[in-house]
């Protein structure tokens, strides 16, 4: 055991970080660390984002707490506790001396003050860290490898389109109601409802009711607009950084329905009026993961609480992919038949020729800010949107690749046709030769049809006798002929050439003229 002060640090991320704490007193609690040389002891961080009374509903909350453990009844530790932004530095820290029984905790109730301002300087990717140093004795000091936890509050943005038919003919209370399905696997809906009232306003209301039918969705943020020629926000609502929160599911938008019917031809055309809603949601999970590497708190932090180390600060392509993960400043949107996805005019038209002609010729696209893209499945979109802003794919399995494939080809993204060619020529089989065959024939990709027809050939016998392949006769005999054919010209091939380098040997020519009768040889 060394001699002086042993000192033990336990960082703590905490990501989505403004989505937690639907009201005072809603605690996150840190997952359990266990300290090197704390006599056996263990320890959670208890953290209120909105304060853990009313007194302190402004603040964060902050606090240490020794749970049941095989350590001491009594044990006394100074600690310091400090909330780091994310470039490293410190905003608020304070040291402490208590003894602990188990159970028990110490700390500040009003540690921080929150707000919008403070927010937005210093968690521009949603994520605050807190860091909790402990030691006991004096003297030098002997640092202990950190021990890292994060924490992940779990957010859903939708977007979706609110179509009202007939729009003029809408009576007072009479909602116009939609229903959207979750983008995740516990399929939550949501209920998207429009009307007006005449109660408190002779013009009419116009009421937008939002709500999910988990009660654990919590909605946080929600922007409307109109799909007119005259597009105009209607209303923005994010309470994230309210002290007070009101409940923004059901908020009355801008304009009443009078003057909405005063403005045909601007905000509604062809008796139908549009409504693009963005909606984010936190949906009640919370998860939790330690290690020693999950990320890296820079060493001179601790010395010059200026010093910035790159490794701890956001790259270029984990900026531009949150750009699209939340939505950020959007100026265009992919609209297929059942919903529209946010992007950005510079994002798409860097990554593709295709969309980069769309939105800076006359075309109707860079009138409408709209690219309609029927033809796509909405969980391609949005596959396609995460691989053009980060280069990567998510669970990539073969009916999303060829669909991928499909969509790379179309707007000439290069780098995901080749992820999507790799992919598929990775995971060929018997079975699915045939179905490659005719994707790589549609789309004239020589090169990927070259290595699916060397693959039939040499599986040959498993090719031409599946149900698929006879399923593929059926449907396109013209692509199959040449495929079956091909067996034979490459079969021809590898004897005329093996035939002419038999004829380089003099040997061979003279045995071969001989049996032939041109000359004889005694």
């Amino acid at each position: 055991m060394h001699n002086g002060r042993q000192e033990i640090t336990f960082l703590w991320q905490i990501e989505n970080y403004s989505f937690c704490g639907k009201e005072k007193g809603d605690a996150l609690f840190s997952p359990t660390f266990e300290p090197e040389g704390q006599e056996g002891t263990a320890w959670h961080l208890y953290f209120y984002p909105r304060g853990a009374t009313d007194k302190y509903k402004g603040f964060i909350s902050l606090y240490l707490l020794r749970r049941s453990d095989k350590g001491p009844e009594y044990f006394s530790v100074k600690f310091e506790l400090s909330i780091l932004a994310e470039d490293g530095s410190v905003l608020s820290l304070k040291e402490y001396e208590h003894s602990f029984s188990r159970w028990h905790k110490h700390g500040s109730h009003d540690f921080l003050e929150m707000d919008k301002s403070l927010y937005l300087r210093n968690f521009y990717r949603d994520v605050l860290t807190v860091r909790c140093k402990m030691w006991r004795g004096e003297g030098e000091v002997h640092r202990v490898a950190p021990i890292c936890a994060r924490t992940c509050i779990e957010v859903e943005t939708i977007s979706f389109e609110h179509e009202v038919e007939n729009f003029s003919t809408l009576k007072p209370n009479q909602k116009h109601t939609i229903q959207i399905p979750s983008h995740l696997k516990k399929k939550c809906l949501v209920t998207s409802s429009l009307y007006f009232t005449v109660d408190s306003c002779p013009a009419g209301e116009m009421i937008l009711e939002i709500k999910p039918s988990d009660s654990k969705y919590f909605l946080w943020k929600r922007r409307i607009s109109f799909l007119g020629s005259l597009r105009k926000w209607s209303r923005e609502d994010d309470i994230r950084f309210d002290v007070e929160r009101e409940d923004i599911r059901k908020l009355p938008l801008s304009f009443t329905w009078q003057e909405i019917l005063n403005k045909k031809g601007q905000y509604w055309s062809r008796a139908k009026l549009t409504l693009l809603c963005e909606c984010s949601f936190s949906t009640g999970l919370v998860y939790y993961e330690m290690g020693e590497n999950l990320y890296k708190m820079p060493i001179e932090v601790e010395k010059q609480r200026n010093h910035q180390e790159p490794n701890c600060l956001p790259s270029l392509s984990e900026d531009i992919k949150s750009l699209y993960m939340n939505n950020c400043l959007t100026d265009v949107k992919f609209k297929t038949k059942t919903k529209s996805f946010p992007a950005h005019k510079l994002v798409l038209c860097a990554r593709s020729p295709v969309f980069n002609r769309m939105l800076t010729i006359d075309m109707k696209e860079r009138k409408t800010d709209c690219i309609e893209v029927d033809d796509l499945g909405d969980d391609v979109v949005q596959q396609l949107l995460l691989f053009l802003y980060s280069d990567t794919i998510e669970n990539l399995e073969w009916a999303m690749a060829t669909r991928l494939y499909y969509a790379a080809d179309k707007y000439v993204v290069g780098r995901l046709k080749a992820v999507c060619s790799s992919f598929l020529v990775e995971h060929l089989t018997p079975t699915n030769a045939g179905q490659l065959l005719l994707l790589a024939d549609t789309h004239s990709d020589g090169d990927l049809k070259r290595v699916v027809e060397d693959f039939i050939l040499k599986h040959e016998e498993e090719v031409f006798g599946s149900e698929e392949w006879e399923m593929l006769m059926e449907t396109n005999p013209q692509l199959t002929g040449k495929t079956m054919r091909l067996k034979y010209k490459r079969k021809k091939n590898q004897v005329n050439e093996i035939e002419f380098k038999r004829l380089k040997d003099p040997l061979y020519v003279i045995d071969l003229l001989r049996v032939s009768g041109v000359i004889d040889l005694v």
